[in-house]
């Protein structure tokens, strides 16, 4: 009897939690499910991607950060623009976005081997272009040593800082991984990580913050679309799976590489761009003003005009 009256109240309080989970996966699907009716999907081997394409000309490939929340609606802004010169493929990685949430571990590798295969099986060209931002960096730079002009010119927008891309799994970060892939305590952490409060202060330091409220909105509901499954990628993403040590990479690249960074990026933009051009002095670097994280959101113009700028031949 004693053991019944301890159980009942653990039992009520999960139950009462995982509706609220489910609750707030539900909404958030809502919330987004008409951008979805304009993607193209991919069938691919790990699961389905959903991607965009656009415009007529050279092939861009447009590849999004990997932080929760982070889809192709970050190129909402320069999108219009390069698809009057441009065919542009806007994909959202596998585990983010629309694409399918799956539970494996997501790693860097995996990520490499969708770029190669997508480049190969939907875009069916070479030589082209590709657009990244943040850690996505480092997955068209590896897919461009494997297959030669397979891609000529990679733009990277904010890069990975190199040292801690190069950071393997730590048991500390396997720990963490392990406790947010568990079933039921796993998604109520996650839930509880990225609430409204949490997610939104992630977010406080970028600039034109007015301007920015509506993708912050949507890089929330994004967090929190679909179903529990969609732990898996961050549970990846902090344990440092998706990590990948470019630095000989770097020096051995025949492609052309830029560089486009916020003015107020959290690492200081002269570090990344040392730490880039003493592996690869050829690399061409650029800074917009009044930016931060996401410099083709927070100043979509100035950074087009460089991005145009890059892609000329």
């Amino acid at each position: 009897m004693k053991k019944t009256n301890w159980l009942l109240p653990i039992i009520i309080s999960g139950l009462a939690i995982n509706t609220f989970n489910n609750k707030l996966f539900s909404i958030s699907k809502n919330k987004l499910r008409n951008k979805a009716l304009e993607n193209k999907v991919y069938n691919w081997k790990f699961g389905s991607i959903s991607y965009k394409v656009g415009g007529t000309g050279k092939s861009i490939l447009l590849i999004h950060d990997t932080f929760s929340g982070a889809s192709s609606i970050e190129f909402d802004k320069i999108l219009h623009q390069l698809t009057k010169k441009y065919t542009v493929y806007c994909i959202d990685l596998l585990g983010y976005g629309f694409s399918e949430r799956t539970n494996i571990t997501y790693t860097a590798y995996l990520y490499v081997q969708l770029v190669n295969d997508f480049i190969n099986e939907i875009m069916q060209t070479d030589h082209i272009s590709v657009i990244t931002s943040g850690n996505s960096n480092l997955f068209p730079l590896l897919v461009s040593q494997q297959e030669k002009d397979l891609i000529t010119k990679c733009i990277m927008i904010n890069p990975s800082d190199i040292r801690i891309a190069a950071m393997n799994p730590s048991t500390r970060n396997n720990t963490a991984k392990y406790l947010l892939e568990l079933p039921f305590i796993g998604t109520t952490i996650y839930n509880l990580i990225h609430c409204r409060l949490n997610f939104n202060n992630l977010f406080q330091d970028v600039k034109n913050h007015d301007s920015m409220k509506y993708y912050i909105e949507q890089f929330y509901h994004n967090a929190h679309y679909d179903t529990a499954n969609i732990r898996y990628s961050f549970a990846s993403y902090i344990g440092n799976y998706m990590n990948l040590d470019i630095r000989e990479t770097l020096q051995n690249s025949n492609i052309s590489l830029y560089i486009i960074s916020g003015e107020e990026r959290n690492t200081s933009y002269e570090i990344i761009h040392e730490q880039y051009t003493s592996y690869n002095p050829s690399i061409e670097c650029a800074v917009v003003k009044n930016s931060s994280a996401f410099p083709h959101l927070e100043n979509p113009f100035i950074t087009y005009d460089f991005i145009q700028l890059y892609l000329q031949d």
